[in-house]
């Protein structure tokens, strides 16, 4: 299906309008019956196949609950979103990459890389290799390869003082999104050779010259509930995350600017 495509999804007691944006299948629902909403998911599901996941909207509270009992959750969850303005609006990730997540409650993503091999363990085993590696005082800085429909390479710095590890996602034509650098928050530290990092939900997002956005703040509470991260670590994602928000602001929402005033000059391709 091409981007910005439009069509219309009918099925006995239910009606959305649909298009293609950026990766995600953006649909908003017109009208639905309560035991039609699984024949509509199915038919949008199948629409959507390939995609990054299904995005809708409705100013209909009934039917958002039952949106979220069927796997939906909060945009708030997604980089690079369309914005709702007065609608309620919901998402279904349908692929898992760096980018973007299965929506689940995981533990903490775990990552090794290895500059000596040159291979990077993704956090589902898979060994990666590796064009590049690059170790300063403050960091580590990676290139790779991705055979993922939505990007065709990543470049990354952990930052180990910082907290942080910073990406730049290199989209395939038709997935791009409105971000520049992807921060992850966690624990990076090396030992011996080996680099490793340990994901602990909370993300940001640059926008060229606006505020960075703070992202999957649900994911953190609702592993920090389900005990899968402490209360300390999740205290502490929360302190990484704010300093990170004010320092970017403070130096033209530029994630470069701040990291080079606090001693983390970084750079990229």
């Amino acid at each position: 299906m091409h981007a910005e495509e439009t069509f219309e999804v009918a099925v006995d007691g239910a009606a959305a309008i649909g298009a293609v944006r950026g990766g995600w299948l953006d649909l908003t629902v017109l009208d639905a019956a309560e035991d039609a909403v699984p024949a509509l998911l199915d038919a949008v599901r199948e629409r959507a196949a390939g995609l990054d996941g299904l995005l809708v909207r409705t100013s209909d509270e009934t039917l958002a609950a039952l949106l979220r009992r069927n796997g939906f959750r909060p945009a708030g969850a997604v980089v690079g979103r369309p914005r709702g303005r007065t609608e309620i609006t919901l998402v279904l990730r349908l692929s898992g990459d760096g980018a973007t997540d299965d929506g689940a409650v995981h533990p903490p993503k775990r990552e090794s890389f290895d500059p000596v091999a040159m291979t990077n363990v993704d956090p589902k085993g898979f060994v990666r290799a590796v064009e590049e590696f690059r170790e300063t005082p403050f960091g580590l800085y990676l290139y790779r390869r991705s055979d993922h429909p939505s990007f065709h390479a990543l470049q990354s710095w952990l930052l180990p003082d910082l907290g942080l590890r910073a990406n730049i996602f290199h989209f395939t034509p038709g997935n791009e999104r409105d971000q520049r650098v992807y921060l992850d928050v966690g624990r990076f530290w090396r030992d011996g050779d080996v680099w490793h990092g340990e994901d602990w939900y909370l993300d940001l997002v640059e926008h060229p010259g606006r505020t960075v956005e703070l992202i999957d703040v649900d994911e953190l509470l609702a592993a920090t509930t389900a005990e899968l991260l402490s209360a300390e670590d999740a205290e502490r994602a929360v302190q990484i995350a704010t300093r990170a928000v004010a320092g970017t602001a403070a130096h033209g929402h530029s994630v470069d600017a701040w990291l080079a005033a606090e001693g983390a000059p970084i750079s990229w391709r």
